[in-house]
């Protein structure tokens, strides 16, 4: 009798949790807006014909908190800028094309929330080390000689650059992982990241696994 209670209870016990995945990878594509002051054109300062490509790991500390690491890349993209000068007390005005490629590595905490759901939408920020490379091509710009008043043409056509500038930037994030199977997922944010005010907005989308 005391064994068939015994086994009542045992029966009737919860089931442990599921162990949950203690890490994970993932491959993302996406799309990249980089903003880029301008002196004239405040309307043209937004670059976004960017296609950005990527991967990243990240570790569970508990069933909800998570650090991850990203690196990643974007196309080339170009701007046409317009400043103005003033020569011999002649104002004119100089043209340029500016390409632009940035390279990132990002380092964040997650806060997920759910525990063994299909569907985990989580809030995160952490910082940005970018690498931003850039070409500026010159075009020539028309002047006056004040004694003849004859148009010049100065200078030359030329190219500044590659030059390189790293920064380190603040981000903030939110996104979700959609499980397709126990250990395949979906994976999809949007990144903001900040210096003068907002100096990036990232939309990612891939697929990864669980570990």
């Amino acid at each position: 009798m005391t064994s068939l209670l015994l086994l009542a209870v045992l029966a009737q016990a919860p089931a442990a949790a599921p162990q949950l995945p203690r890490a994970d990878v993932h491959f993302v594509a996406g799309w990249q807006n980089l903003h880029q002051p301008q002196e004239l054109d405040h309307y043209n300062e937004w670059l976004n014909a960017i296609l950005y490509g990527g991967a990243g790991a990240g570790w569970y500390w508990t069933d909800h908190i998570k650090t991850q690491v990203d690196i990643g890349a974007g196309t080339r993209a170009t701007q046409y800028q317009v400043r103005q000068l003033v020569i011999d007390g002649i104002p004119t005005y100089a043209s340029s094309r500016l390409n632009i490629r940035q390279q990132n590595v990002t380092i964040g905490q997650q806060y997920q929330f759910f525990r063994n759901q299909w569907f985990h939408p989580h809030v995160g920020a952490g910082v940005d080390l970018a690498r931003e490379t850039t070409t500026e091509e010159i075009q020539p710009f028309v002047t006056y000689d004040t004694l003849t008043r004859t148009p010049l043409t100065l200078p030359a056509a030329r190219t500044e650059g590659p030059t390189d500038r790293f920064t380190a930037r603040p981000f903030a994030e939110a996104g979700f992982k959609a499980y397709m199977t126990h250990r395949a997922f979906f994976t999809g944010d949007a990144r903001v990241m900040f210096r003068n005010g907002i100096d990036e907005v990232l939309f990612r989308a891939g697929f990864g696994f669980d570990f």
